[in-house]
């Protein structure tokens, strides 16, 4: 069984098309738990005709009735419906492709078949999308510039540049147990749930492909950025840096110059050695 978990908030413009998408999938053995976050769109009209259509599979929690954050709207989910073998995460303003749950659960069911009881995380690239769905890149990592199986080699890189985002994750409840609760100092659920496997001696899994359109548009909470060298753009990458050595302190970088030397030689890997 896979659970999915969705945390809405005023999401009403683009949420049919994505519940759709989900009900849609090749693959039906999944439930749908979604935690409203205080909207006061029309969202919850919305999840209440779903829940209503297809009572066996769309269900609402809203056990916290507190108004939470993205971040913390997950862990609650995760927290609540710990009950299944697979947890994936949803974005309301995506939409999924009909295979995107059968290909992460194959993946990850061969890695589990090893016979290896160990975290364990797989993740698609995306398909970035404008608010109509036309394409603006058909590969997130080449657009923003992430290269997985070099971040994912070492999980100093990983604390410096996270390459996995949260609506393409399908992981195992090993890695579920290990990643809960949250730090305090993480700054999203993806990013996080990625360090605690590693530093847990688990797995992460990159798949070259996209299952999912990943829809841009004005209301993004963080959304697809096209990476372009600047070394001019000091401030935004002070802020950058910042985040990451707070995220990863103390867990990956005992003290600042850690976390510079390990920046530095992200760099010259990233740019000067493509391999």
């Amino acid at each position: 069984m896979v659970n999915i978990l969705m945390a809405t908030y005023n999401g009403a413009r683009y949420l049919s098309r994505q519940l759709d998408s989900i009900i849609e999938q090749d693959y039906s053995e999944w439930q749908l738990y979604i935690y409203d976050d205080g909207s006061s769109d029309s969202t919850m009209t919305i999840v209440h005709d779903y829940c209503n259509r297809f009572a066996d599979k769309v269900h609402i929690d809203n056990s916290s009735g507190r108004h939470l954050g993205p971040m913390a709207a997950f862990e609650h989910l995760l927290q609540t419906h710990g009950d299944a073998d697979y947890f994936m995460f949803a974005d309301q303003d995506d939409v999924w492709l009909p295979t995107k749950i059968s290909t992460a659960l194959r993946a990850i069911q061969q890695e589990n078949a090893q016979g290896q009881d160990i975290p364990l995380v797989v993740h698609t690239d995306l398909t970035v999308v404008d608010q109509t769905l036309d394409t603006i890149s058909p590969s997130f990592w080449r657009y923003s510039n992430l290269r997985p199986q070099l971040l994912e080699s070492d999980i100093h890189y990983l604390a410096i540049a996270n390459c996995l985002t949260g609506c393409t994750m399908m992981f195992n409840r090993a890695a579920r147990d290990i990643a809960l609760p949250f730090a305090r100092n993480a700054y999203m659920h993806d990013a996080w749930i990625g360090l605690s496997v590693l530093l847990n001696h688990g797995k992460i899994i990159p798949i070259d492909k996209s299952d999912i359109l990943y829809r841009q548009h004005e209301a993004n909470t963080l959304g697809a950025k096209r990476y372009r060298f600047n070394p001019f753009n000091l401030r935004y990458k002070l802020f950058l840096a910042k985040r990451s050595y707070k995220a990863a302190h103390p867990q990956v970088f005992g003290n600042i110059l850690q976390f510079i030397g390990w920046k530095i030689l992200y760099f010259f890997r990233l740019h000067l050695i493509r391999r």
